[in-house]
């Protein structure tokens, strides 16, 4: 009786509210675990834990305890678990979800998905779960073989196998933890290990639907091939790799003479195009951040405030919706009504869910920077940017840090859970799910000019 009431309760849950739940289910069994001493070398408080736990599952890589230091060889396992699971979470784990308990999908979760996913889904989700699961395994698969030929010249074999494992799945699912004390900057001037690495979190942040695109084309001898691919898939090769480029020409610009002053061409090169894309939500640095400009830090910021793409494992406000918000100033500068990309008009609700989502992501992080400062202002030593970089790493799940996040007090710490979570869902997810009984309204106002500008 008990069951079939709590079954009947659970299907009358949203399908986004399970979402929201099963992520915050998987960060507190993730934090108990930790928490267990066969997971540290030492007595760690719960709220370390528990933030260790949120910054795996959220896939951020913010972390106030170091991880081979002071996690057993279990404990280092568990956190990798839990950055698979969480890496995959929002893409697969509803739809397994689902999958195990009935095997069959309602209206609500095909209209969740395709909100999820910002667009139509024209094959099955049971094909989505097999598709994200292939390409997940045979991308983390090759990275690990691929950085095994590099630490096995520096570490015996099981220990090579087990770094070049941890970084692979770190890599791929964006997710920044290291098994590496000084995270890689050991590796900084190693070709392999940078353009692996970074290849690796690129193809994290493509999103499955472009992984699709990609391994799906045919007669690559054609002209034109570009064109063959839908309009979300150009746009979101199109501003990655605008992005990668500036921000790697910014980078080595505003470091040259600096942090950078040392380096060989080639080091430049590998530093500032690591940074360039790690800062698009993977977390790992070949250089010290603390040690950057403020100028760079501020690139930097607004590479994790943009974050990968769409329906894939990165976090930020995403690639696309920057190129629609980019699209939109142009329009109104061009004098046109409609946002226009390759002679394809984007629909009026994907321009003003993509506006909403930015003010949003904005606002929010305005908030918990400012709270931030007030309640931990004695820490900081540059208050208004350590803040601020702090929190916009943890909003897009990016795991950069100036060095202040193991030095927060535990409401500090808190904060920083709170916005990961944030961030790795989406704003705009987690208002849905608040808000998925609420009903639009009936009617509508007159309208009224009012100056703006």
């Amino acid at each position: 009786m008990i069951a079939t009431k709590l079954g009947k309760k659970l299907k009358s849950i949203h399908p986004i509210q399970k979402v929201l739940m099963s992520f915050i289910a998987l960060i507190l069994f993730g934090s108990v675990l930790l928490w267990c001493p066969f997971s540290s070398r030492g007595s760690i408080r719960y709220i370390d834990a528990l933030f260790t736990a949120t910054s795996a599952v959220c896939v951020t890589g913010l972390t106030v305890l170091d991880t081979p230091h002071d996690f057993t060889l279990a404990g280092q396992i568990i956190i990798l678990a839990l950055i698979q699971l969480g890496g995959l979470g929002i893409m697969t784990l509803s739809i397994a979800l689902v999958a195990l308990l009935g095997g069959s999908f309602s209206i609500k979760w095909r209209f969740t998905m395709e909100s999820i996913y910002s667009g139509n889904i024209s094959f099955p989700l049971k094909g989505i779960l097999k598709r994200i699961v292939v390409y997940t395994l045979s991308i983390e698969l090759a990275a690990a073989t691929i950085l095994f030929t590099q630490f096995a010249a520096d570490y015996d074999l099981p220990t090579a196998l087990w770094h070049s494992l941890f970084h692979s799945i770190s890599s791929f699912c964006n997710a920044g933890f290291s098994t590496f004390s000084e995270n890689l900057t050991s590796y900084r001037s190693n070709p392999v290990v940078v353009f692996c690495s970074s290849a690796a979190i690129i193809l994290g942040g493509l999103g499955f639907v472009v992984l699709t695109e990609l391994l799906n084309m045919r007669n690559l001898s054609q002209r034109r091939i570009f064109r063959r691919f839908s309009l979300h898939t150009r746009i979101v090769i199109t501003t990655t790799l605008t992005l990668i480029i500036c921000g790697t020409m910014a980078i080595m610009a505003l470091e040259w003479s600096h942090h950078f002053r040392n380096f060989t061409l080639e080091e430049k090169f590998l530093a500032g195009f690591f940074q360039s894309v790690t800062c698009r939500t993977a977390g790992f640095n070949t250089v010290d951040i603390s040690s950057l400009r403020e100028p760079t830090l501020f690139t930097m910021m607004l590479l994790m405030f943009i974050g990968g793409s769409p329906g894939s494992i990165a976090g930020g406000v995403k690639t696309s919706t920057i190129a629609v918000i980019t699209g939109l100033v142009m329009a109104h500068f061009s004098g046109r009504r409609q946002v226009v990309f390759a002679g394809r008009a984007v629909s009026a609700d994907t321009v003003d869910r993509s506006v909403t989502l930015v003010v949003l992501a904005a606002g929010f992080i305005c908030v918990t920077a400012f709270t931030l400062m007030i309640i931990d202002t004695a820490r900081l030593h540059r208050p208004l940017l350590d803040s601020l970089f702090e929190v916009i790493s943890a909003f897009g799940t990016v795991g950069l840090s100036t060095g202040i996040t193991p030095h927060l007090n535990d409401a500090g710490k808190v904060l920083l859970i709170i916005v990961m979570y944030v961030g790795r869902l989406g704003p705009l997810t987690l208002i849905s799910g608040l808000t998925v009984a609420k009903k639009e309204s009936p009617f509508s106002y007159a309208e009224e000019q009012i100056m703006i500008g």
